[in-house]
């Protein structure tokens, strides 16, 4: 199953004993494309400060009706206020700490040594050195928000096709699978798309992605319209909702 990104903006976030927010943005790991933390807006409930919360809390399937966590809503309360641009795997580890989560930097896999963040956190330890210590990476990866790169102008090997729409991220991995590619300055109307891994870089200040992929790639492309037919369905499991 994939959710689009950016329509997943304002739905309601639920702790096991009441709503805390709504969803604000997804803040993903360009290296490997996975999203790292959700951007939770808690309102007037602590007004308006936004808590990062790791797809380790999220309680089962989610989708726009809702996104429910399996921490309680004083957890949330008393979790470390961080902000984004300036996280670093020290003041992740505190949250980690905090919410009694393993590390998911550790390993080779999206998630360490597993797919999931669900098969992470069954795991249920941090990676130890031989030593018996606690081993924390010391790299740090800057995170990127999806609405940052929403609207960012897409360049191919041979030359600009359009801009990023949304993002397809896979509800049990966690991955951004797909960009959804506006092509509408270039071959008229048409929405295709992009699997993340053909992408080489981001450079926020020009606003811009590269893709190995050239023009004539992204032309032949799947389609938004064709994608039910296209996507391997062990992939994406059945059935492929749009939302």
């Amino acid at each position: 199953m994939l959710h689009l990104a950016h329509k997943m903006r304002g739905t309601v976030v639920r702790a096991r004993d009441g709503e805390i927010g709504t969803l604000d943005d997804f803040l993903f790991e360009q290296s490997r494309w996975a999203v790292r933390y959700l951007v939770v807006n808690t309102g007037s409930w602590l007004s308006g400060r936004k808590k990062l919360l790791s797809p380790m809390a999220v309680l089962g399937a989610w989708d726009r009706t809702g996104i429910s966590l399996t921490v309680r809503k004083e957890q949330v309360e008393a979790s470390p206020d961080l902000e984004p641009a300036a996280l670093v795997r020290e003041s992740e580890s505190l949250l980690m700490r905090h919410y009694s989560q393993p590390f998911y930097w550790e390993g080779h896999r999206v998630w360490g040594l597993f797919d999931t963040p669900a098969a992470l956190l069954v795991a249920g330890r941090e990676p130890v050195s031989s030593n018996g210590e606690t081993r924390t990476s010391l790299v740090t990866e800057r995170l990127r928000g999806t609405e940052e790169i929403k609207g960012f102008h897409i360049e191919a090997s041979d030359g600009e096709i359009g801009h990023v729409d949304d993002f397809f991220v896979g509800e049990e991995s966690w991955r951004i699978r797909y960009l959804l590619v506006d092509t509408s300055n270039w071959i008229g109307g048409r929405s295709v798309l992009v699997a993340t891994d053909v992408v080489e870089t981001i450079d926020r200040e020009a606003g811009t992605l590269r893709v190995a992929d050239s023009r004539e790639d992204v032309r032949a492309s799947p389609t938004y319209e064709s994608i039910v037919a296209t996507l391997d369905p062990a992939e994406t499991g059945p059935p492929f909702l749009f939302i």
